[in-house]
């Protein structure tokens, strides 16, 4: 063994290794910068957001928008240096569409060469796009492990509301149109007497777009059919099962409805839904380790003042 320490090859392979792990660490603590946005950038992430949301942004909104453009600009800067657009094939391809739109001359090889040395990759919004998902990507795969059953219990318990059916209800309409000279809420209730009287519902009313009968449907259900307060006032007369309530007013105009089936909504089974469960904990662990990707690569990049390097 002694031996061998005192070998040339030996001293040279080790001297090799040493200056290997030399180099990554510094790869890891070196600090690189990247600028700021300046007055032109976050007036543009203003307009983009008046565009988007019609009204102007708040300080604290516009703020965070800054910081995800800043990081946005890190993950950028740091796949171009890990060479992450030189074996990507969306790059390649888009860097050659480039070159023959700029009228590039040579081999495929030369106009990608030629695009790159100009730095036409750094200033292509689709080729941006794609270096920060990739770097996404690589944040989120730091997320490498399956949840355990207590955790997964633990998402379940954290929020039962999540896991309850609505109540569901069978229902009959008699609609009476606002589109008519008579008042829909005077002809509805003289149906409703009339039908309290024993007379025939049938013939009564208005022709609906949506017809008479609606089977298994919930308040959410009817809500996008004739409004939100339609169908809280139907679920309010689930319990009057085969009776004839109203009048009941909508977005079209008045309701005489009957209730013929309601089915009370039931909490799900953890072992129903625990293949969510373990998909939405899976998302909650990418989410939790692109962040902690980022705020690392943020120690790692010094931020200059973007209107001082003008």
């Amino acid at each position: 063994m002694m031996r061998l320490f005192r070998e040339p090859l030996f001293h040279f392979v080790l001297i090799g290794v040493l200056l290997f792990i030399y180099k990554q660490y510094q790869q890891t603590v070196k600090t690189y910068e990247i600028v700021s946005l300046d007055k032109d950038a976050r007036q543009q992430l203003s307009d983009d957001f008046i565009k988007q949301s019609g009204r102007a942004p708040s300080q604290a909104e516009l703020g965070l928008l800054a910081e995800q453009e800043l990081d946005s600009r890190i993950l950028f800067t740091e796949a171009l240096r890990r060479n992450f657009h030189r074996d990507d094939s969306v790059v390649i391809q888009r860097l050659l569409r480039d070159a023959n739109f700029l009228g590039f001359t040579g081999s495929d090889q030369d106009k990608i060469r030629a695009a790159l040395v100009l730095g036409i990759h750094e200033s292509d919004e689709v080729i941006r796009s794609r270096m920060i998902q990739r770097m996404e990507s690589v944040g989120r795969s730091h997320a490498n492990r399956s949840p355990t059953d207590a955790e997964l219990m633990a998402l379940y318990r954290a929020d039962l509301a999540r896991w309850q059916t609505p109540d569901r209800f069978n229902f009959t309409q008699i609609f009476f149109s606002a589109d008519r000279d008579e008042d829909p809420a005077q002809r509805a209730k003289a149906a409703l007497r009339a039908i309290q009287l024993k007379a025939s519902a049938e013939g009564l009313g208005d022709p609906s777009l949506h017809g008479s009968l609606f089977v298994e449907v919930s308040t959410r259900d009817i809500a996008k059919v004739f409004g939100e307060s339609f169908g809280e006032a139907v679920a309010a007369k689930f319990t009057l099962l085969n009776e004839w309530q109203g009048p009941i007013s909508s977005v079209y105009g008045q309701h005489l409805v009957r209730v013929t089936r309601a089915t009370s909504g039931q909490r799900r089974k953890f072992e129903e839904v625990r293949t969510k469960l373990a998909l939405d904990w899976q998302e909650q662990s990418e989410r939790e380790a692109l962040a902690a990707f980022i705020a690392n690569l943020r120690e790692r990049y010094l931020v200059l003042n973007g209107e001082e390097t003008k």
